[in-house]
């Protein structure tokens, strides 16, 4: 074990025995060559990295070792010396699977890497405090840890049929900085590291050449952000755990008795539903106290529109399932979770866009690529529930779809596309016909069938400990929350799979307005020089322009062909 996980996991025992204890001397870890080279590969090994901040500075930019170092020696004198000031995040918007957009927060490399050093501090102290029924953001945990409670309480023995689907508004845009520095302090007394956080808290954001205040809210697009979300929201789960949580099986018993019911929390981030044994009116109290306490306490606003309060054989959708119990007269009570309806439109939305007409250009490898990847990743996330006729439904809707963009691409009937993309398939004791490309090696690339996924039921880790307090330790890396379909996936039409960020943050920093005539519709991101002359997605080579004056370019087309 190197000289960091020992490190991380003598905090991660210090806080599990002394749950009261206030760690301090920190800073001087933030300012260790070893942590900093520690953090700076973990956040370059991120696809984020390559999209720049307001500094312009990309992964690319650090490509040669030499420049490496002096970015690693000029931020380490920075923090030594006090000197390190976080930057304004830049705020860019990326296209959303329903047409709308989505706000992005895009941090420097600089900002990244001490983000990265502060969780490479806090998780471990805190990982020995968060509650087992909290799973959002975390090492080693996954959205089926909070799916597999549902199949051990909703049925004839705890009677948990009653849900609270909980929906906080905007959670993440709106903590109150003040509590949660008081929430902070609890554990960390070093002055310099809670002045660290505090300034990235105030850091603003840029959007084009504005400048926005951060009066509440964690940094956008921040490492360490997830992390003080769930600081944040461990207030709220310790009054569950006294209030509910934590009772005794006999306190639970006496609560029955009263015709009290008693609850389960499951939260996944901001994402949260209660299981509920008593009667609707009860549940509804329920709601209203919860409600009560995150006005009160955190600030926080629970949205009683969305928080519905549902009975189990009506169902209810959470993460991207969908729950649901059906009692069948004739057979046992069943829970069955499948794919949300609202997330396979989702799914079919995101392959619209991906083979629509207008990209007939696009290089049917690619498309091939960035469809497998997204099919893969969207039944991998399901493959512990109940999705294998949704997944042969889906294949067929595809195929037909990857079809009909072929057809459009070539201007030929559908005879001919099958005749020169259909090719048969061997594998194991698979022998069928598929859609197939040839890679560059010359072999056949099939497209993916979700239903080959084998569904499996989801293996519960009953008993967990903090897993800084593992032997081996956890690898550093950036926490991201798992979902089905991120709004960000390659479409198959860029060999950047995150062009779309880049778009964006160019007409960003271009006002969104043609830097020729000065339209603010129909705009376009340039390269000066194309792609095939060498030229290169970096910002420099890179402006707006309407399409009209796009297609004066002496360039235009020049990356397609």
């Amino acid at each position: 074990m190197d000289d960091i996980q020992q490190t991380q996991r003598s905090f991660a025992l210090k806080a599990l025995n002394q749950p009261g204890h206030r760690f301090d001397e920190l800073y001087h870890l933030i300012c260790r060559r070893d942590w900093i080279e520690q953090a700076l590969k973990a956040v370059l090994g991120n696809q984020g990295s390559r999209t720049p901040g307001v500094d312009g500075i990309t992964r690319k930019s650090l490509t040669k070792q030499e420049d490496r170092e002096q970015f690693i020696t000029q931020l380490q004198a920075d923090l030594k010396a006090g000197l390190f000031k976080p930057c304004p995040v830049e705020r860019v918007y990326i296209p959303k699977a329903n047409g709308k957009q989505r706000p992005l927060g895009i941090p420097t490399l600089r900002d990244r890497t001490v983000q990265m050093l502060l969780k490479m501090l806090f998780e471990p102290i805190w990982e020995s405090d968060f509650y087992d029924f909290s799973n959002g953001f975390r090492p080693g945990r996954r959205t089926m840890d909070c799916i597999a409670p549902m199949f051990r309480h909703i049925h004839d023995r705890h009677h948990y049929y009653w849900v609270i689907e909980g929906d906080i508004k905007g959670c993440f845009d709106h903590i109150n900085h003040i509590i949660l520095m008081r929430e902070l302090k609890r554990r960390i007394a070093d002055k310099r590291t809670l002045n660290l956080v505090y300034q990235f808290l105030k850091a603003g954001v840029m959007e084009g050449e504005l400048f926005h205040k951060t009066s509440e809210g964690t940094p956008q697009g921040g490492i360490v952000s997830p992390l003080l979300a769930n600081i944040y929201l461990h207030r709220f789960d310790e009054w569950w755990w006294e209030h509910f949580g934590g009772l005794t099986i006999y306190q639970k018993k006496s609560r029955r008795q009263k015709h009290q019911g008693n609850g389960i929390l499951v939260r996944y981030a901001d994402d949260f539903v209660i299981l509920w044994n008593g009667d609707k009116a009860g549940a509804e109290q329920l709601r209203e106290q919860v409600k009560q306490y995150l006005a009160n306490e955190l600030h926080l606003e629970l949205s009683l529109e969305k928080t519905h309060i549902t009975h189990v054989l009506d169902g209810f959708d959470f993460l991207g399932f969908h729950i649901k119990r059906y009692e069948d007269p004739n057979d046992r009570p069943t829970l069955r979770v499948e794919p949300s309806k609202k997330n396979i439109e989702r799914f079919k939305n995101k392959v619209l866009a991906m083979t629509a007409h207008k990209r007939g250009f696009d290089n049917p490898l690619d498309k091939f690529i960035a469809l497998n990847a997204m099919m893969r990743g969207w039944i991998g996330y399901f493959r512990h529930v109940s999705a294998k006729s949704i997944a042969r439904e889906l294949d067929w809707w595809v195929n037909h779809r990857v079809v009909l963009w072929m057809m459009h691409k070539h201007k030929t009937p559908i005879r001919e596309i099958l005749k020169q993309y259909k090719s048969r398939e061997h594998k194991g004791k698979l022998n069928r016909d598929n859609l197939a490309v040839k890679n560059k090696k010359g072999d056949n690339l099939y497209l993916y069938k979700m239903s080959d996924m084998p569904i499996r039921p989801y293996q519960y880790p009953f008993h967990r400990t903090n897993p800084y307090l593992e032997r081996e330790g956890i690898e550093t890396m950036w926490s991201e929350i798992e979902i089905p379909l991120p709004d960000d996936t390659w479409n198959g039409w860029s060999e950047n799979n995150l062009w779309h960020d880049i778009c964006a943050a160019v007409l960003a920093r271009d006002g969104y307005r043609c830097q020729e005539c000065g339209r603010q519709e129909n705009l376009d991101v340039h390269h000066k020089q194309a792609r095939k002359d060498g030229g290169s997605d970096e910002f420099e080579n890179l402006v707006t322009l309407c399409e009209r004056c796009h297609t004066q370019t002496d360039t235009y087309g020049r990356n397609r062909t």
